[in-house]
């Protein structure tokens, strides 16, 4: 900054140098006395040196006006590009998920239209799903949000799993898909409500690919680890690495109309707020574990 400052000054400092100079010429050429001179010369450094430190005041201002503004319209343009990703990212979900709850809203009025057997509870599990819809929105949204709040607290397993097996009861007995899990009352340091919506999302994605079959939900105590295993018919090696990929649903997925490709995003997402860590094992035509590992408590 300094030497921006001197910069700015050199034509100043050239004139002074060469008008001293002239009158230094003058006053030899006539012989006059050089005290005179010098007395005149320091006059006018000392004006010329409070002249130029008021300069440097508002020179010193100016540049740190020039450097928030800088900083400032680079925050701007930060903020747009955010904002800017933020819509094109929501705008892109969104249509993904109109798309998608249209299928049970469609479904629903052509059962409620015809007489046939079990329309209630089949018209039920459309519900479900629009409600399994709409709450992935509700999280998709807050999670976009980074100032989402987390209240962790000790929960039991139980309290955790045993309302999503009842939500989701009149699916398991309308696909046949045999659920198993044993009363758990081992405790995890957990959000209730963003760890819920994994389990169900890891719970829903199982009942997709495992229609039919059986679905085990068992808790390690030595690993701290709930795990949702499935027999169903699995997952690629070519596809595994990518199923936490907002948007994939992988070549099982794009067999299945129900799938978005949001589900497993958000479990992923929610896993690393909550720092639970989320792993898959999975083997194509033998099934899929994914499994949440909690952090230990004393």
């Amino acid at each position: 900054m300094l030497k921006a400052f001197i910069k700015s000054i050199v034509n100043e400092l050239i004139i002074i140098v060469i008008t001293l100079l002239l009158f230094g010429l003058i006053f030899f050429l006539f012989d006059l006395p050089f005290g005179v001179f010098f007395l005149g010369a320091a006059i006018i450094a000392f004006v010329m040196v409070i002249y130029w430190l008021v300069k440097l005041s508002g020179f010193i201002e100016r540049e740190n006006l020039k450097e928030t503004k800088l900083e400032l319209e680079q925050e701007l343009q930060r903020v747009k590009s955010t904002q800017t990703d933020y819509q094109a990212n929501v705008e892109s979900y969104f249509l993904t998920w109109v798309h998608q709850i249209k299928t049970p809203i469609t479904a629903s009025k052509l059962l409620l239209e015809r007489n046939e057997d079990n329309v209630v509870n089949r018209v039920r599990q459309e519900i479900i799903q629009i409600d399994n819809y709409t709450s992935l929105a509700l999280s998709y949204l807050k999670l976009m949000n980074q100032e989402t709040d987390m209240s962790f607290s000790k929960v039991t397993i139980n309290e955790l799993v045993r309302p999503l097996i009842m939500k989701y009861s009149i699916q398991f007995i309308d696909q046949k898909t045999k659920i198993h899990y044993d009363r758990c009352e081992a405790e995890v340091l957990t959000d209730v409500q963003w760890c819920t919506i994994m389990i169900e999302q890891l719970l829903n994605n199982a009942l997709k690919y495992a229609r039919g079959k059986d679905i085990w939900i068992t808790f390690d105590s030595d690993t701290n680890a709930l795990s949702i295993r499935d027999n169903g018919v699995g997952i690629s090696q070519a596809d595994l690495p990518k199923i936490f990929d907002k948007g994939y649903s992988g070549y099982n997925g794009r067999l299945n109309d129900k799938s978005s490709g949001i589900g497993l995003f958000i479990v992923k997402h929610i896993s690393r707020h909550l720092h639970h860590k989320v792993d898959v094992q999975s083997e194509l035509g033998k099934g899929t574990r994914f499994s949440i590992h909690f952090p230990h408590t004393t």
